[in-house]
């Protein structure tokens, strides 16, 4: 009896033996299907005729972007297919013109891609053909654009943060003669110069420049009030005055002692 036993155990081993090598066989095989069945569904997944893009839809409030412009970028971008077509390449391309500060781009099943932009808000000029948005980041558009009522900055690069902050600065400390700035400059030499909007030149120099100006509007309803003509420019770099210039005549030099009621008034704020 136990020697049948012994045997029938020694054929279910035997059995068992041969029937092993099949398993990592059909594993192998399962895996091979599946790999296959995997490729076929990416290729036809990458297919563009099978998954063509049929509408581009562009969002945002826009004055210097078309809608129509955006689409007609994209278009090729966009003809890969909806699985193929690459969106971070597209918001790439989309993010390089100049008037777009933000873009965001994505697909929407079954067959739409989605652009939301926001548009440059320019508050300054910047040099000869820039401009500046409220982060003081420069955009340079690709052809000459004429907005009114801007500022005109300038200075060297790396300085646009600073120079847009003594804009504002200088804005506020103005308000109460009525006076805004339309144009700013800070030189090489780190000299700031300012034109008034009402065509007033200031020479403001290098060191304190906002302790510079309040004396300049403090005394500046005494110098308007001595002169008969037109002030044409105002150098502040005087410690203890200034030196205004008036139109058809020569420059007067208060910190020289000229007897005039403004002159005294800015010897008179030290």
């Amino acid at each position: 009896m136990v020697k049948k036993k012994t045997q029938a155990r020694r054929k279910q081993q035997q059995a068992r033996l041969r029937t092993d090598w099949l398993k990592p066989v059909l594993a192998l095989l399962t895996v091979l299907a599946s790999a296959g069945g995997l490729a076929l569904l990416l290729e036809w997944m990458a297919d563009p005729l099978a998954w063509p893009v049929r509408s581009v839809q562009v969002e945002g409030d826009f004055r210097h972007l078309q809608a129509g412009d955006i689409q007609d970028r994209v278009e090729t971008l966009a003809s890969d297919g909806f699985f193929a077509m690459n969106v971070a390449v597209i918001q790439q391309h989309l993010q390089q013109l100049p008037w777009v500060e933000q873009v965001s781009v994505r697909r929407v099943w079954p067959d739409k891609l989605s652009i939301r932009l926001r548009e440059q808000q320019p508050v300054a000029r910047w040099g000869a053909s820039g401009f500046l948005n409220a982060r003081a980041r420069v955009f340079e558009p690709e052809q000459a654009v004429d907005i009114e009522q801007l500022p005109a900055l300038e200075g060297p690069e790396g300085y646009q943060q600073r120079v847009l902050a003594m804009y504002g600065r200088m804005g506020r400390m103005l308000e109460p003669l009525r006076l805004g700035v339309d144009r700013l400059q800070l030189d090489a030499r780190r000299t700031w110069r300012v034109q008034l909007s009402n065509g007033l030149q200031l020479e403001v120099g290098r060191s304190q420049p906002m302790q510079r100006l309040a004396r300049f509007v403090r005394v500046y309803p005494a110098i308007l009030a001595a002169g008969k003509k037109r002030m044409l420019s105002v150098d502040l770099r005087y410690s203890n005055g200034f030196a205004v210039q008036w139109q058809a005549r020569d420059k007067v030099n208060c910190d020289a002692g000229e007897g005039t009621r403004g002159c005294k008034a800015a010897r008179g704020t030290g």
